[in-house]
């Protein structure tokens, strides 16, 4: 009698997640619950005694899951009444059926953990229970497995009990509905929240597929699963030989007959045919099946030996552990786990033969489902040339739309000469491609030959405009202001600085203690604005790296003795040098801040590269209203790289048209040229 109660209230623990709310159909609905359970606790009282004094010395396992399933079924039919008779939150449908696919889960538990004889009542009373201990290390239900839940986190409304899901990307709070309705959400799904208006496009395209899959599938389970028994004769016998794989000591766990538990079948047959109760239950896999069971019975080592072989696989194939990190790590092993046991991988040929072919056709029709935006809106051609480890010329192309960057070709053209008449027929191309009615911009690099280029594409096709990369214009810029002697000297000596540190082990310790362990910017080769960058980030350092130096690890040290070492000492003690160094650094940052805006990936640069180009002018004015010599130098290289190069009238155009500056009356007061170029541009596209 004392297992049949510990047994009761492990179910009356999983009833209780129905007290969710202070609404009134949640309380009602707990207290409809905790009434079912008193007075089924009696009745398996009752019904063990009776079954002890017919066959003593034995358990009576079926009657016990009899008694048990009919509170079961109770307490579905007064959840649902009482969800039915009130006003019930959209949340609802999403909390009661999952509570509901807990109930069968502890259920069926609790049979079989009193088949084998490991009742609560047999285990200390610390020790948690099964239902709780195992819901702390793994979800027990499949809305967690959604891929949705990893674009979102759950937070609380107020100081209430109701969940909310916050989205990771843009902040938005959605309340109710559930993972479906978050899905919505990243998907761009209108109607029952707003789009998500910072979530990648990738992602938005596997949660819109993943929507139209669940609900083709919600589709096909309904009817399939319409005259299903939940608790069948095959389902029980396949959940208990895959219990028996763990349990070694056991033979055989027999059913329970159809006919002992026929009753509660009547009764949950009855409640599923009514109106309210079938729309809460989730469609499931399998017609009849309980997925979640396997959570539950899943301990935390067999989780453990899982992750274990996960990451011998990737330790033994040297695969870096960021590829933890892509969107689609989740979905394989969820992929998998739906499958089911005896999956096997595919194989080398496989991944390199057909599937890598369906992978391709995959990305082109993702790539071609953004002609539909080409089409509304137009779109801008980026060709970015470069070259690789191997010295090979490449050039990608890429299309840009409000709807996303996607990535066209790449083209290797290392085997011919790079003239205009070359890049021209390259050009033509891609936008062929892509559709002349559909690509109002083409962006190349400042080169000679890439200019010309664009030139003759102009020629060709006049609804097509043509100019450089505001980003290696303004690289250009600081490149030419690299030349200057003043500035060539300190970023010379801040070279050496860094270059003795990153040189030496002992060094470059010392400075990592000092500095906190924050680095000094190294400069690349070819993006001469990092130039600049390391000289601020070296200036942030510069107390830090004359203490570094004075102190008595260094002084003690055999480094501080070797003639390189003096020379890297003076320049760090040079207060001449760190004087130049943050006069340029003053110089140059109005232009580097400008070069992150079009760098940036946030938002469009087009409508404020004119205004932010004037503010990093009158900015350079400002900070030497008393040096304006030492200023001339500088004025000079950006207003004949902006006058020949960068200012064109299509970024007027995006000035005069961007709601930030158009209702300034000040800003567009300051610059009423803007005006002109819009003009300019609208016959342009014109003719």
């Amino acid at each position: 009698m004392t297992a049949c109660l510990n047994n009761l209230s492990a179910l009356a623990i999983v009833l209780s997640a129905l007290e969710l709310g202070s609404s009134k159909f949640f309380k009602e609905a707990a207290a409809a619950t905790e009434a079912a359970v008193a007075t089924e606790a009696a009745a398996a009282v009752a019904t063990e005694a009776a079954a002890a004094t017919e066959a003593p010395g034995t358990r009576s396992y079926h009657c016990r899951y009899q008694v048990l399933e009919a509170a079961a079924a109770a307490a579905a039919a007064a959840a649902t009444e009482a969800a039915a008779t009130t006003e019930a939150p959209d949340s609802f449908t999403d909390e009661l059926q999952t509570t509901l696919e807990q109930f069968y889960d502890a259920l069926y538990f609790i049979f079989v953990m009193d088949s084998i004889g490991e009742t609560p009542s047999q285990t200390p009373s610390t020790e948690p229970t099964p239902s709780t201990s195992n819901s702390q290390n793994q979800p027990l239900t499949r809305g967690k497995t959604d891929p949705a839940w990893s674009h979102c986190r759950e937070d609380s409304v107020s100081n209430k009990k109701v969940k909310c899901l916050v989205c990771i990307h843009c902040g938005k709070r959605i309340r109710g509905g559930g993972i479906n309705r978050f899905k919505q959400h990243l998907a761009g799904v209108k109607g029952e929240t707003a789009p998500c208006p910072k979530v990648d496009e990738q992602i938005r395209f596997e949660m819109l597929e993943n929507l139209k899959a669940v609900e083709s599938k919600k589709r096909s389970l309904k009817e399939r699963s319409r005259g299903s028994d939940l608790y069948g004769q095959d389902l029980r016998q396949h959940e208990e030989e895959v219990y028996m794989q763990d349990a070694e000591d056991i033979q055989e766990i027999q059913p329970p007959p159809t006919t002992e538990v026929s009753k509660g079948k009547k009764v949950l047959q009855q409640h599923k045919k009514g109106k309210t109760i079938g729309t809460f239950f989730m469609p499931r896999a399998t017609p009849g099946g309980q997925p979640s069971i396997k959570s539950v019975m899943q301990s935390k080592e067999a989780k453990e030996k899982v992750d274990m072989a996960v990451a011998k696989w990737m330790i033994d194939a040297s695969i870096p552990f960021n590829a933890a990190n892509s969107a689609y790590y989740q979905i394989m092993f969820d992929a998998a786990c739906s499958f089911g046991a005896g999956y096997k991988a595919p194989n080398f040929y496989d991944l390199r033969g057909y599937l890598l072919t369906k992978n391709v056709e995959q990305v082109k029709n993702f790539v071609n489902s953004f002609r539909t935006t080409w089409k509304e809106t137009g779109c801008t051609i980026m060709a970015d040339g470069w070259t690789d480890q191997q010295r090979r010329t490449l050039i990608n192309f890429l299309a840009y739309c409000p709807r996303g960057t996607v990535f066209l070709k790449s083209v290797d053209a290392s085997d011919a000469s790079k003239t205009a008449e070359m890049l021209y027929k390259l050009f033509r191309e891609v936008v062929l491609f892509v559709g002349v009615q559909n690509v109002v911009h083409f962006v190349t690099d400042n080169a000679a030959n890439y200019v010309a280029a664009g030139r003759l594409l102009e020629r060709e096709f006049p609804t097509l405009y043509w100019s450089p990369c505001a980003a290696h214009c303004l690289n250009l810029m600081l490149h030419d202001m690299g030349k200057l002697d003043e500035v060539s000297k300190v970023v010379g000596h801040a070279s050496k600085i860094t270059k003795y540190i990153y040189n030496h082990c002992y060094p470059l310790h010392l400075m990592r203690k000092h500095t906190g362990g924050r680095e000094i910017i190294r400069p690349a080769p070819t993006r001469f604005a990092t130039n600049f960058i390391a000289l601020q980030s070296i200036l942030v350092q510069k107390d830090a790296l004359r203490a570094m130096v004075t102190s008595k690890e260094w002084t003690l040290s055999a480094y501080a003795k070797e003639s390189k070492a003096k020379k890297f000492v003076d320049l760090v003690l040079d207060s001449i040098f760190w004087k130049e160094c943050a006069i340029i650094v003053q110089l140059t940052e109005p232009l580097v801040r400008v070069l992150r805006i079009v760098d940036s990936d946030e938002r469009p640069a087009m409508g404020y590269l004119y205004a932010a180009m004037h503010r990093a002018r009158e900015e350079l004015l400002r900070r030497f209203t008393r040096k304006k010599k030492a200023v001339d130098p500088y004025l000079r290289i950006i207003d004949s790289r902006w006058d020949s190069q960068l200012h064109k009238n299509l970024h007027a155009a995006g000035y005069w048209l961007n709601p930030a500056y158009q209702y300034n009356s000040l800003d567009l007061e300051k610059h009423r040229h803007a005006t002109s170029g819009l003009l300019d541009s609208l016959c342009y596209t014109r003719s």
